[in-house]
């Protein structure tokens, strides 16, 4: 069980501070402070600082089940509003190294020297990592689904990539995030005032969001959305169909929720688990309490158990037992052939059949959360993301130590005609192909070996509209990718044109019935009569002025048209 609501209510009363008070000095209102105490909210690293300074005490001691908290005795001569200056406190270590620094005064300042300098040099030395201790806020910061990934960044920015074709990374703003979550087409960003943001979302779901107040904590499955409020009550929404809420009770004093693809898990204020729906591992979760988080995939389910190492469940006979022998975990992420977890340093572990892809991973350093899709892995370090795996949909951007970065394509141009835009530019040394796109519907990209004339038809662009041609140089080996090249241009229909071929009217009628067919007007025709000539047979038609011509339609109509026809004999005319 957990006790630090225990904790804090204990601490407060013994030093006879009030909840609003405390409230105010940890800078949120008296309802937040208060679902401290009950276990309904869970408290800061950051704030808990707060409190073991004002209270003189262990942090470690404060966050460890197995250790009470020491009270020290309080003055009774003012007990309305009590003081630091009202302990009784005992003895500190700072107290006894100033007492021996007065005693050995050249010793103490070669060993200040010496402590300097070894500060100095773990801050500048590369590979040195100091443990940090990650909260929930830090893992809460990202989320993936099958084919996008969103985080929030170190500026409070909801950032995402990959796809986006059910709008599900547009107007992703918020200035006060605190969780983000992505489904199969949508995003949810949970709001520190407990409100809801949601894009790619279908209406029928939406008008149910918009009524969530006061949520405390959220997770989605592929299709289903789920939350938790102040007064732990759960609310569900999107596709149930799988029974992804369907629980035995009314669930009530929840405190954290966790979502598989199609099903729901949640610990309640004891840290007691219950779950709905069908999922890996789902009947040894009756035996676990008090969990940190759960990640899932169709063929794993990792569980980040209180003692901070994981146990894995799969529906094959595969074991991960390197897996479950780490240490200092905080966060878990798992594939259909892989388990990730984050340790303490920042540092990423993974098992997997895969000598490269773990060997990228193991070059990772300082990341704060971490998430998987069935095959390809997300670390984010609060500023960039990282990715191995598939990137089909270019949710990451392959950073490969120890490869070289290919240049840029130059001299990038392109033409327009009547069906296509056709690209062209030069090539760059030691790239194993190049990927041509431009940003018209779906799709609309080619992979080609060398650098050569791209052709995109233009049955899909609009006359008058922007768009964009991308390029990238693709790498192999000891090179990586590219930066993309991109050049925007405007798309203006190429005017229809006509040819005529010296002969292709044969009778003065056919002559005629074209030009008024394309709408040229009787008066901008002239006839005239080849007196020496005879017609041969119907050959009527000599020549015209437009013969062996290329010629626009707006030039057609404002043209003067004359033609040649032949005479005929008097007999032909009877």
């Amino acid at each position: 069980m957990n006790k630090l609501p225990e904790k804090l209510t204990k601490l407060r009363k013994h030093y006879n501070y009030s909840q609003s008070y405390l409230a105010e000095v940890l800078d949120v209102d008296t309802l937040e402070y208060m679902n401290y105490e009950n276990g309904s909210a869970m408290i800061s690293y950051d704030q808990m600082k707060k409190l073991a300074s004002l209270y003189h005490i262990d942090l470690v001691d404060v966050f460890r089940n197995s250790t009470d908290v020491e009270l020290y005795e309080v003055n009774k001569a003012n007990t309305d509003e009590i003081n630091i200056e009202y302990f009784t406190a005992k003895r500190t270590w700072f107290d006894k190294a100033k007492e021996f620094y007065e005693q050995n005064k050249i010793a103490s300042t070669i060993i200040a020297i010496l402590l300097l300098t070894i500060l100095v040099l773990s801050i500048v030395l590369k590979n040195t990592v100091r443990p940090f201790s990650l909260t929930r806020e830090n893992i809460n910061r990202l989320s993936v689904s099958q084919t996008t990934v969103i985080y929030i960044d170190d500026y409070s920015g909801v950032n995402g990539s990959g796809s986006n074709a059910n709008g599900e990374l547009s107007n992703l703003t918020s200035s006060a995030a605190v969780k983000v979550c992505e489904g199969e087409g949508f995003s949810i960003i949970l709001n520190e005032d407990g409100t809801l943001k949601y894009t790619g979302v279908i209406s029928k779901y939406a008008r149910e969001l918009d009524d969530w107040k006061n949520i405390v904590d959220i997770a989605v499955g592929v299709r289903h959305i789920v939350g938790v409020d102040s007064n732990g009550r759960i609310r569900c929404s999107g596709d149930l169909s799988k029974g992804a809420c369907d629980f035995e009770s009314d669930p009530r004093n929840i405190r954290k929720v966790f979502a598989t693809a199609y099903g729901t898990i949640l610990m309640d204020e004891d840290g007691v688990i219950t779950s709905a729906g069908s999922f890996i591992g789902s009947g040894s979760l009756k035996n676990y309490f008090n969990i940190r988080d759960i990640a899932s995939s169709d063929a794993i389910l990792a569980i980040l158990c209180e003692d901070h190492t994981i146990d894995v469940y799969t529906k094959n006979s595969m074991n991960y037992l390197e897996a479950e022998s780490w240490k200092e975990i905080v966060d878990v992420a798992c594939g259909d052939g892989f388990v990730a977890g984050l340790d303490r340093y920042g540092k990423v572990h993974i098992e997997v059949d895969n000598d490269e892809i773990a060997s990228q991973v193991g070059q990772w350093s300082n990341i704060i959360a971490i998430d998987a899709a069935s095959d390809y892995l997300i670390g984010f370090d609060g500023v960039k993301i990282y990715g191995v795996g598939n990137n089909n949909y270019h949710q990451f951007v392959k950073e490969e130590l120890m490869k070289q970065r290919l240049d840029m394509v130059s001299n990038v141009d392109y033409s327009i005609d009547d069906k296509y835009v056709s690209v062209q530019f030069d090539g760059v040394s030691n790239a194993s192909g190049y990927i041509v796109s431009i940003d018209v519907g779906i799709g609309i990209s080619r992979r080609i070996e060398r650098a050569e004339v791209v052709k995109f038809d233009t049955d899909n662009m609009t006359d008058g509209k922007n768009y964009t041609i991308s390029i990238t140089s693709v790498g192999e080996g000891d090179y990586t990718d590219s930066d993309v090249y991109k050049l925007s241009f405007t798309y203006n229909r190429p005017e229809e044109t006509y040819t005529f071929i010296k002969g292709q009217f044969m009778t003065e009628a056919d002559l005629l019935n074209y030009l008024y067919s394309l709408g040229v007007s009787e008066d901008h025709i002239t006839a005239h009569m080849d007196e020496e000539n005879y017609c041969d047979g119907n050959a009527q038609v000599v020549s015209t002025s437009l013969d062996n011509r290329e010629i626009s339609k707006s030039e057609l109509l404002s043209s003067q048209i004359e033609y040649t026809v032949c005479r005929m004999a008097e007999d032909e005319k009877e």
